[in-house]
């Protein structure tokens, strides 16, 4: 891969996964609730699940190619669908100390999060069907690509944590007005998806 199709694809890449998205407004807003150490677990379940996620479509994007015209809509609907569920849940969330028997998020979550997240899904087939496999094409080489994919989310994840553990006691004291403010970004994601935004 020559230099400017590699700057190309990272800038489409922190694009896409430094903007706002379900894994980053998630972040934003457990960050502020729990700070960013109690968040970890999340996002190690993340990446793990992000990482998973490259790796598959470094490996199968050929194959997936064919399969995606017939899954894509329905993957979209599931992803758009869990996302709503995301912004209902944070819109009714109790601010920190108001719910004892509510657990930080867990590493699970954040894994199990990826197999649904349809951003991270068409993300990774997007950067290797349209940038990676037409310049290589030997595992080694796609496996090093899929760990590079993940770590710039990885950072995008970490911004958003951050800001999200720097705005807790903001938190504490507007939570009503911050998790309206969170879901109407996962809303806007979720009309995203299914591209009726």
């Amino acid at each position: 891969m020559n230099l400017a199709t590699f700057a190309e694809m990272t800038l489409t890449a922190c694009i896409t996964v430094w903007s706002p998205g379900p894994n980053n407004i998630l972040l934003l807003s457990t960050a502020s609730k729990y700070g960013l150490k109690k968040n970890l677990k999340l996002m190690l379940g993340i990446w793990t699940g992000s990482l998973t996620l490259m790796c598959a479509s470094g490996i199968f994007c050929s194959t997936l190619g064919k399969i995606i015209p017939g899954i894509q809509p329905f993957l979209k609907y599931i992803g758009a669908a869990y996302i709503l569920f995301l912004a209902w849940q944070t819109f009714h969330r109790l601010p920190p100390g108001e719910n004892a028997s509510e657990k930080a998020p867990s590493y699970f979550m954040g894994l199990f999060l990826q197999l649904l997240n349809v951003k991270i899904i068409l993300y990774g087939l997007t950067m290797f069907s349209s940038y990676i496999l037409p310049c290589e094409n030997t595992i080694p080489v796609l496996l090093l690509f899929a760990i590079y994919l993940m770590f710039l989310g990885a950072v995008g994840n970490l911004i958003w944590a951050f800001a999200g553990s720097l705005l807790k006691q903001l938190y504490a004291s507007r939570y009503k007005q911050m998790n309206f403010v969170m879901s109407l970004l996962l809303v806007w994601c979720a009309l995203r998806i299914m591209g009726l935004f």
